[in-house]
């Protein structure tokens, strides 16, 4: 059974701290009501939201909301418990946190857990807001544009960790894998090798580029979208950068 929590259910409202991707000196409240929760859940929440800011283009009110944390049903293993996370939270604060890149938590370690979620989550959202970064001039044509990022407020919370937001142009559309292959546009894969040479270029390795994270808009173009998983160019040179382009398949 899905488990879908209150505040995201349709017509539910969100209270975001938002700053915008071209201005982000000024962190502003906006409100959002959910209009859809797109399910399942992974390592983050995707929600299509109506928001009226001045923070967000005029003529828009239909965004993708997209939460960095991690959805656990309750009833699973490693369900999500505050005691759990708090814990987690005072060993980073401490300086006692034993979350190692290569580490997998023991089952009964319920905090483990919750370090080892903290830390991948606090890595795709930053994977995600650099990618889109480097990616500015490809906004709008060929990927979403990312119009905001901040932070999920919940009232009254007693967390210690406050889930991290994007927020994203809306793309109306199947993914690539929903399509009948037989009505995809002849176009779309030759888009979509230029797509990648472009993140190439532009110092961005997807990393996770599958069937259900290509959108096909209405007008029949192809947008890439999910950065989590991406690698961002830093102080390679052209030849390790080519080595890394090709051990990734971009």
């Amino acid at each position: 059974m899905l488990y879908l929590h209150t505040y995201y259910q349709p017509g539910s409202q969100i209270s975001l701290d938002l700053r915008s991707c071209a201005d982000d000196k000024t962190e502003r409240n906006v409100q959002a009501t959910v209009v859809k929760a797109f399910t399942p859940f992974t390592m983050s929440q995707v929600l299509l939201v109506e928001i009226n800011s001045p923070i967000l283009p005029p003529e828009q009110t239909s965004f993708i909301l997209k939460v960095i944390a991690v959805a656990r049903n309750p009833v699973l293993l490693h369900p999500w418990t505050l005691a759990a996370e708090t814990t987690a939270a005072r060993r980073r604060a401490f300086g006692a946190s034993t979350y190692l890149p290569t580490w997998w938590p023991d089952d009964a370690d319920a905090a483990g857990w919750e370090e080892y979620y903290h830390a991948n989550l606090q890595q795709i959202f930053k994977n995600e807001l650099s990618a889109y970064t480097r990616l500015l001039p490809l906004q709008g044509q060929c990927i979403p544009r990312c119009h905001a990022h901040g932070m999920l407020v919940v009232a009254n919370s007693k967390r210690l960790v406050v889930p991290r937001v994007l927020l994203l142009s809306y793309i109306p559309g199947p993914s690539l894998r929903a399509v009948n292959p037989s009505r995809i546009p002849p176009a779309v894969g030759q888009t979509l090798v230029e797509t990648v040479r472009a993140f190439a270029a532009l110092g961005v390795i997807h990393d996770d580029l599958r069937l259900d994270n290509i959108l096909i808009s209405t007008a029949d173009d192809p947008f890439v979208i999910d950065f989590g998983n991406a690698g961002i160019r830093t102080d390679q040179s052209d030849e390790e950068w080519q080595e890394m382009l090709v051990e990734n398949g971009d």
